[in-house]
């Protein structure tokens, strides 16, 4: 099977987001695909095959007397007019380095300084179908105490669990996936490296 791009419009114009048509040849038949991406059309993945980073999630987390304690947030998604149980992300500005994007996050999110980052994955598509987006997993150590600064349309609380709930946690409330899956791979890597019962 042979399948070649052939053509690129954008369809929309804003800040975050936007809409793109694509066209190929699949066996010399013409296909349409639309998709979003929060990425110029220069810098589309269709076109340039080095992997960026365009989000970040973070799982942070404390010690106290050798227990971990991690930070949740429970966030408005206006999508579906409802809120969800996560933890901080965002997304790396325009000329921001990932770990700087990681530490303006917690701060703006849960009004965290951050003591240690640790990557948890490589790169990954959030939604491949629909979007040309990466993000990364990090989990990062911090002392809380700061004062939140967020965004004008952001409504986000944040609250703290144990490590040892986490699992049950992650499976019984309303999360967003990547949320779900960041705290079980923190969850595990945590288990591992401190050896936890």
């Amino acid at each position: 099977m042979k399948i070649q791009l052939t053509k690129i419009n954008k369809l929309t114009d804003y800040k975050y987001i936007n809409l793109y048509k694509c066209n190929y040849t699949k066996d010399n038949v013409n296909v349409e695909y639309y998709f979003t991406s929060r990425r110029t059309q220069d810098k589309l993945a269709l076109t340039n095959k080095e992997i960026s980073v365009d989000a970040v999630r973070i799982v942070p987390y404390y010690i106290v007397d050798n227990n971990i304690f991690v930070v949740l947030t429970k966030e408005f998604r206006y999508p579906i007019n409802n809120y969800v149980y996560s933890t901080p992300a965002g997304l790396v500005d325009n000329g921001e380095n990932v770990n700087d994007a990681i530490r303006r996050e917690l701060q703006e999110e849960i009004g965290a300084k951050v003591k240690k980052i640790e990557a948890l994955t490589s790169p990954a598509y959030t939604s491949v179908g629909l979007t040309d987006e990466t993000i990364v997993l990090y989990s990062a150590e911090i002392q809380l105490g700061g004062i939140q600064n967020l965004q004008g349309d952001e409504i986000i609380e944040y609250f703290v669990m144990p490590l040892k709930d986490i699992l049950r946690f992650s499976s019984e409330q309303v999360h967003d996936f990547q949320a779900k899956m960041a705290l079980q791979i923190f969850y595990y890597k945590m288990k591992e490296k401190f050896i936890m019962p």
